[in-house]
């Protein structure tokens, strides 16, 4: 059975601190010259951070599934224990 995850990120950015009227730098993930800025106050479009972050979730959510064990049948068990 084949199953789609989807990873959807919004982030908050309405604060003064992810915007800096002054200067547009490079973005830290596409390098396009933005005036927003992360949480650290790194240059980066609030667009490109959001899939960054969607990616990595992405990445984790389909790791724990890849680790998830499908349980052996009542069959093979015996199988095995003979």
């Amino acid at each position: 059975m084949a199953a789609e995850l989807v990873v959807r990120v919004h982030l908050d950015w309405t604060g003064p601190g992810h915007y800096d009227r002054d200067r547009s730098l490079p973005c830290r993930v596409c390098v396009t010259n933005t005036k927003m800025r992360d949480s650290q106050g790194v240059a980066c479009h609030q667009s490109c951070a959001e899939d960054e972050i969607a990616r990595e979730l992405l990445g984790v959510g389909r790791a724990l599934i890849a680790d998830e064990r499908v349980p052996a049948s009542a069959q093979s068990l015996l199988e095995v224990a003979s």
